[in-house]
């Protein structure tokens, strides 16, 4: 398979997923660029992690706009982990700070789950808070 494939099945995938999985996929492309970040920390390329730290934070700041205001105190409470996650993203542009991303990894990584269980839950009654 080649790139512009891989491409088409993505855009398919994001197209007809419901909206509990585009958060899943959302975390899994914040996932991605912080691995990304970790081995450009560990490669000491500047470029690299920046990049990949830019489109963790791009990640972050679609679940935070995507957050549901009906979802109440639920939803208060993730967006104020997405701005502390984002602000943590912003110091390890400046920093190399492996155990902050590593942090930020096992913050991600747990929502992430949290989602994906809701979205593999096949009972109609839903979180409305992203």
């Amino acid at each position: 398979m080649n790139y512009s494939q891989a491409n088409v099945y993505r855009e398919r995938d994001v197209l007809t997923a419901s909206p509990e999985k585009l958060v899943v996929m959302t975390y899994d492309h914040v996932l991605v660029n912080l691995h990304r970040a970790r081995v450009a920390i560990e490669a000491n390329s500047i470029e690299r992690r920046v990049a990949a730290l830019s489109k963790a934070r791009e990640g972050v700041m679609e679940l935070l706009a995507s957050t549901d205001e009906r979802g109440g105190q639920v939803a208060a409470n993730l967006r104020s982990v997405y701005a502390f996650v984002l602000r943590e993203l912003l110091t390890l542009g400046r920093s190399r700070d492996l155990a902050k991303l590593n942090g930020l990894v096992g913050i991600v990584s747990n929502l992430r789950e949290a989602f994906a269980s809701i979205a593999n839950d096949p009972t109609p009654a839903r979180s409305p808070a992203a």
